[in-house]
Order: C-alpha cells, then structure tokens, then sequence
C-alpha cells in the first residue's frame, strides 16, 4: 500500500490469541466456543485499528512524497517505516500525529454507526471499537518517546531551537517522566484503594514500563552520542559478512564465509530479505562432524524485516537506526545494490560511539 510491503508477523497472532482467549472468558472462569468468537472479533478489531494506525502514518508520508518501504503489524504493535533523509520539523512532526488522528476518526465514525445500530451485539461492539480506539489515540499522543507524540513534541523543539537534538532529548526525557508517572499512578491507585496490585495488573504495568523507559533511554543516549559526531561511515563498526539461503548446512555456510573472508553469516529467507546472523567463530565452535548436519536455525539470531541499512550510511542517519531499533532486535544488516555485507551490532555501536 502506497508503494510499501504490508507485513503481518506472526508474533501478532500470539497476542490475538491471548486477547481472544482473555476476553473471551466469563466473569465466572469458563471459556465457551461463542465467548471464544467474541473475544477473538474484538482481538481482530483491535490489530485492525493498528493497522490503520499505521497506515495514517504511510498516508501522511506519502502525501509529503516521502517513500514508504513498510508497514509492519508485530507482537508490539506495529511501525511504519519511510524515507525520513533531510525531513523538516514540519513533517517530521505531521506524520508522527497521522497515527493518533486515524485512530480519532475511527472512534467518531464508530460512534456515529452506533446511533445508526438497532443491535444490541452491534452497539456493544461498536462501543468498545471507541473506546479502543480512543484509548490508543490518547496513549499514542503522549508528548514522549517512543509515542507518536513524543516525535511530535520533538519536531515542536526542533523547529524552537532549529536543533533535533535537543528535541530528543526533551522528548525522551518526557518518555522517562511518562514511563515513571505510568508505574507510580497504576500502583497508587490499588493503594489507595486499600489493595495490593494483582498479578495481571502488575505484569500488564511492567511490561509497558519496560516498553517506554528502555526507548526514551535509548534516544536519550543516541542524541547525546549525534551532538558529538559528524561523520562516522558505517563501514567503521560493522562487521564484514555474506549472505547465505536459509536451506544451506552449516558446512557448506563456512565454506562461503571462509571464501569471502568474513566475520559474519546472514542468513537469507526464501524470498532473500536477511532474517538472521550468527558470528562465524561462534559456527567453528560446532564440531567438524557435525557440521554437515546441522541447520543454520540451530546457530541464527533472528533480525525483523526492515533492518536492512545501506553500506554509505553516516553517522547521523546510523544512529537514528539504532535509536529505532534498540530492544528489537541485536544487529542491523548492511547492504550494497541489494547485497548483504556486513552486520552492525547495536551495542557495539553504542559503545564505541559513546
């Protein structure tokens, strides 16, 4: 859609199943087939308003002819990824707000169709298709990273200062904050109620703490790290590596590393977009006669689509990416005309940057 690939991850499943499984279970424990179809519907309606999420944010891309390579619904939500060189304040900070007002126009017209609706199933339905969608749009327009609102706030300091950086760091810092304020307010509510917080509650809680602090405190990092750099290629932190089908042994990968003289295996997927890594030294460490045997999943870490970089990234452009995707995944795979040719290691850029 609008030029991009539309990938659905199967990790996305798992979470349906769960909410279908969640929601659909009585007050009273038991779990029926139709509770189950409920459950399963309201699931299903909720990862189509992500996904409409994410397409506000291709639309608004698109519309400021910026190239949009991927829309990807996942086990966290999803992401939107395109063209983002040279971008302005402006639409840097328009199409971070696309998302949040898609979901905004669901609830209305959602609530709109309710008063049209003479079911009671249907008006239920519709009911939570608000509520849901105005959930997302207020958690997504929280003004800190990594929400679509904390771009936004980013682009208002940004335009301020005329430096992105210090936007950065406002809006992670405001991440931190929201992360912080998120913790303490579902913990002082139960208390203040006289009850302890239950197991559900407190997982539910953790889980997106461990969500917003690890990212704000990444982009935190990434910007104090870009205001001291001008021009590190990517060539520098990289580890050389070559690309090999997924179906190959593990004998037959080495006899390609060894060739090409590299550090690194990525391996490839049926369709040849990189969907994992391993270090050549850990692979010799599998003995000679097992290597004829052994599967390449046996030794691969697995990267997500989209974490594919170009081989003349700098340093600004470099970082971003790793400010996108720390927590997601440990490397990000270079390429040259479509070609894989080194892996970077998120934290080892980190380090050797900071």
């Amino acid at each position: 859609m609008f030029g991009a690939r539309v990938v659905l991850q199967p990790s996305a499943f798992v979470v349906i199943l769960f909410l279908a499984f969640l929601w659909g279970t009585g007050s009273d424990g038991e779990l029926t087939a139709s509770g189950f179809a409920r459950g399963g519907a309201l699931a299903l309606l909720l990862f189509a308003s992500v996904f409409l999420h994410e397409l506000g944010h291709a639309f608004a891309a698109h519309a400021f002819h910026r190239k949009v390579t991927e829309i990807v619904i996942t086990l966290w939500g999803g992401h939107t990824r395109f063209d983002s060189k040279d971008i302005s304040p402006g639409v840097a900070g328009f199409t971070s707000l696309a998302g949040p007002l898609m979901n905004g126009i669901i609830a209305f017209w959602a609530w709109v169709a309710m008063g049209l609706s003479s079911s009671p199933g249907l008006h239920q339905t519709l009911l939570w298709l608000v509520y849901a969608n105005v959930a997302l749009g207020i958690f997504n327009i929280l003004p800190g990273i990594p929400m679509d609102g904390g771009r936004v706030l980013e682009a208002i300091v940004w335009k301020a200062t005329g430096n992105r950086m210090t936007g950065v760091k406002v809006a992670a810092w405001s991440g931190r904050i929201i992360a912080i304020g998120f913790l303490g307010y579902v913990l002082a509510v139960n208390f203040r109620s006289g009850q302890t917080p239950d197991m559900f509650d407190l997982l539910w809680t953790l889980f997106i703490f461990s969500l917003l602090w690890p990212a704000a405190t990444m982009s935190l990092k990434a910007a104090k790290i870009m205001e001291r750099i001008e021009d590190i290629p990517v060539a520098r932190v990289m580890r050389s590596a070559a690309g090999v089908p997924y179906d190959l042994s593990l004998v037959d990968a080495l006899t390609i590393a060894e060739r090409a003289e590299v550090q690194e295996i990525v391996v490839l997927a049926a369709d040849g977009s990189p969907a994992g890594h391993f270090a050549v030294a850990s692979a010799e460490q599998v003995p000679l006669e097992l290597r004829a045997t052994t599967s390449l999943s046996a030794l691969t870490l697995p990267v997500p689509r989209g974490t594919e970089v170009a081989s003349d990234l700098t340093g600004p452009e470099l970082l971003a990416h790793v400010r996108e995707w720390w927590g997601k995944t440990d490397a990000l795979v270079v390429t040259d005309e479509g070609e894989v040719v080194g892996v970077v290691h998120l934290a080892e850029v980190s380090e050797r940057l900071g």
